[in-house]
């Protein structure tokens, strides 16, 4: 989980933006066939980063390997190895850009911080849970490499109540400073209950944990911030001069919630994994949850603009946004500039999955039925 304990937040002047966006009013991209597909599967990335001649850095989850990866050439090689030592790792997450073309790893296994150096070596490492009792997840990097972390709108165990808003917080790495960048309202998201040893998992509450309205947010190489706010839908970038400039609503239509929906969510719960911490600071380790009953579930009857963690924001600084779509449609994204103007909407290839951006480039997997991932590169 993460938890991080949060500075004062700073009043923010507003320039809004005036106006109201519909959806037809921007220009919409299908992207097609890929620039280039990589010839060997994964089974779950989850962080991907591209370097400037083109390689590309993927972490798989469950095969517990961060690998190096050339398109060109179709090479593959593995970089560190599953382990708790030095230059090891043992559940690999998010692979975060640092200066001088470093990478951050996130490594749940170990509950550490790990930097791996251009040529792919595992060097320095810092743990995740901190002495002063907050836990340090990353959720991105500036182009300094001062570490972007949210506070925990989710909690864990029956009868503790969590506050009403978290923070957007900035950690530095080299003084270990953590200032506030913005407070966010807490969704009222579900509750995982566990019994003596992590046995005895149960899912009670809301099941708006995947059709909840609350805001989303990312940060972009020079330090703004961009918070997708669900009401109205519109774009928030929060700069370094702690200055708020805000886009236009964006008009929508909101889709209805299906039976088919329903079940996509229970199977998307059950299937997935999270993150159980040790309460004395050892390693995390992936724990799966029961399949909720959606007949003992309170959906929404329609879904907000985008669902949770929908923003990204790519190398040259644009915020993409994940929209709710009826189910079974392609992902589809709307494109923010830095006036918080949506300037247009891009449609995946079905069945594909957008993992990570490059310089121009998108990355995407396609799911097979084998459930493999197929990595593939597009141009935006």
């Amino acid at each position: 989980m993460k938890r991080l304990a949060c500075a004062l937040a700073f009043a923010l002047a507003a320039a809004p933006v005036s106006g109201l966006l519909g959806q037809d009013d921007v220009p919409r991209t299908r992207l097609d066939d890929p620039e280039a597909s990589f010839p060997e599967p994964f089974s779950s990335i989850e962080g991907l980063r591209e370097f400037d001649d083109g390689r590309v850095m993927v972490s798989d989850r469950i095969e517990q390997a961060v690998r190096l990866i050339d398109f060109a050439d179709g090479d593959m090689r593995q970089i560190g190895q599953v382990g708790q030592g030095p230059g090891e790792y043992r559940m690999p997450d998010e692979l975060l850009p640092l200066p001088g073309d470093a990478t951050l790893l996130v490594d749940f296994g170990n509950m550490r911080l790990t930097v791996v150096s251009p040529d792919g070596k595992l060097t320095d490492s810092e743990p995740m849970v901190r002495p002063e009792g907050w836990f340090l997840f990353p959720r991105g990097t500036d182009a300094r490499g001062r570490l972007y972390i949210e506070g925990s709108s989710f909690q864990l165990g029956p009868g503790r109540e969590p506050p009403d808003s978290f923070a957007i917080s900035r950690y530095d790495r080299d003084g270990g400073s953590v200032d506030t960048v913005a407070m966010l309202p807490r969704a009222q998201t579900g509750q995982i209950t566990m019994g003596g040893g992590g046995r005895g998992l149960s899912f009670s509450g809301s099941g708006a944990s995947a059709y909840q309205a609350r805001d989303a947010w990312a940060v972009a190489p020079d330090g703004r911030v961009a918070v997708a706010r669900h009401d109205p839908y519109r774009i928030e970038w929060l700069t370094a001069d702690r200055e708020r400039i805000v886009g236009p609503e964006i008009v929508y239509e909101p889709v209805e919630v299906t039976e088919a929906d329903k079940e996509a969510w229970a199977d998307e719960m059950s299937t997935g994994t999270v993150v159980a911490i040790g309460t004395r600071g050892g390693g995390g380790r992936a724990m799966n949850l029961p399949r909720p009953d959606t007949d003992e579930i309170d959906f929404p009857e329609r879904k907000p603009a985008f669902p949770a963690n929908a923003v990204s924001v790519t190398p040259d600084g644009l915020a993409w946004v994940k929209r709710h779509v009826a189910h079974g449609r392609p992902e589809t994204y709307d494109v923010f500039d830095a006036a918080g103007r949506r300037i247009k909407q891009v449609v995946l290839p079905e069945r594909r999955r957008l993992v990570g951006f490059g310089d121009g480039t998108l990355y995407a997997v396609y799911i097979d039925d084998d459930d493999l991932q197929w990595l593939e590169r597009y141009r935006r």
